[in-house]
């Protein structure tokens, strides 16, 4: 039997509110309460109602989202570049939708991105509907809480904000187990248990690297080993320290807690001819490192999700802006571990 179709007159009457509140719960309008909209949608889904989305590109204007990220260029270009490939493909043919896309390619390192999202909030306020970033530092999350105030809906890539905010997800590997997984790896790799480990754990101040080098570190000093570590990002920074400890102590292991440290450490591996010597455990995937697997100079990676966050991010905002889907919780990427034999599949 044909289960019968609900209307919004209906919906309306089961949750005591106006028509034209139900419709602009369902098309993300405001003017309404968060807490009766989520009334609303959670009436929409027990009822299995289905948004006609031709329709309701006919009755709506366009929308526009920005996307603010670091520009994939120099060392940046090995963690952002697949992040922009899968927004940017994803982004394709969304102008059917009425939902277009503004790219801000910044020139500022993660670190400072939070002066690119000031300038889009004092110039550009009055004119987005969504914005698509990443925020991984105090700084950066002040800007995102002022957008979230003004009621813009945020997706977030690989970052963490502590606030529970309204309109705000964030999309992110599970860095915790991402820690766990390559000391895992990493204790069971080793030939030998007397050597050191050297530990490349970023910048302190980029809460996600924190929590990955952290998980990391509490999980091999119980196991028993002693780690080395070394603060910084990219070879300019990280350089100095690692050749001392490399001619000094006897590193029979080395783990890299981000993209840059891991290209930078199989660069100086690879000239100093000792790479096959030291088990290494990185982060990311990316063309460049091709070579150093086939060397056998890197042994494996946590695998980042670059391209996948990029397509979720604008699918979720899409969600938002064409259906009226405003699902706050955070999406969070198992850890996965790419050897040799398999990181060709996830390039």
């Amino acid at each position: 039997m044909t289960q019968k179709k609900v209307t919004l007159k209906e919906i309306a009457q089961s949750t005591g509110v106006s028509l034209g509140t139900v419709h602009r719960a369902i098309y993300g309008k405001g003017g309404i309460s968060e807490e009766t909209r989520q009334r609303i949608l959670e009436e929409v889904r027990r009822t299995n109602y289905q948004v006609d989305e031709a329709a309701s590109v006919l009755k709506r204007g366009a929308k526009k989202v920005v996307v603010v990220l670091p520009k994939a260029q120099k060392e940046d270009r090995f963690y952002f570049r697949g992040l922009w490939r899968g927004i940017r493909k994803a982004a394709q043919g969304m102008e059917q939708y009425k939902i277009y896309f503004h790219f801000i390619e910044s020139d500022y390192p993660l670190t400072q991105i939070w002066r690119e999202l000031e300038w889009v909030y004092d110039e550009m306020l009055e004119e987005i509907d969504g914005l698509i970033t990443v925020a991984d530092s105090e700084r950066t999350n002040v800007w995102i809480s002022r957008f979230d105030k003004r009621g813009i809906p945020i997706i977030l890539l690989s970052s963490y904000y502590p606030e529970k905010g309204a309109a705000v997800s964030c999309i992110k590997v599970d860095h915790e187990r991402s820690g766990r997984l390559a000391a895992e790896f990493m204790h069971y790799g080793l030939r030998q248990r007397d050597g050191k480990i050297l530990m490349l754990c970023g910048y302190d101040q980029i809460y996600s690297n924190r929590v990955y080098a952290e998980h990391f570190e509490k999980e091999m000093q119980s196991l028993g080993h002693e780690i080395l570590k070394v603060e910084g990002f990219g070879r300019e920074d990280i350089e100095g320290e690692c050749s001392r400890y490399l001619e000094e102590e006897q590193v029979q292991a080395i783990f890299a807690s981000n993209a840059r440290n891991t290209f930078s450490i199989c660069q100086m591996l690879e000239e100093r001819k000792m790479g096959k010597d030291i088990l290494v455990v990185g982060t990311d995937v990316f063309e460049e490192l091709q070579p150093y697997y086939e060397k056998g100079i890197l042994n494996a990676v946590i695998f980042q999700y670059h391209w996948e966050q990029g397509v979720y991010a604008v699918n979720k905002i899409h969600e938002y802006l064409s259906r009226g889907i405003r699902n706050q919780e955070d999406k969070i990427l198992p850890p996965v571990l790419l050897m040799k034999s398999n990181y060709e599949y996830f390039l």
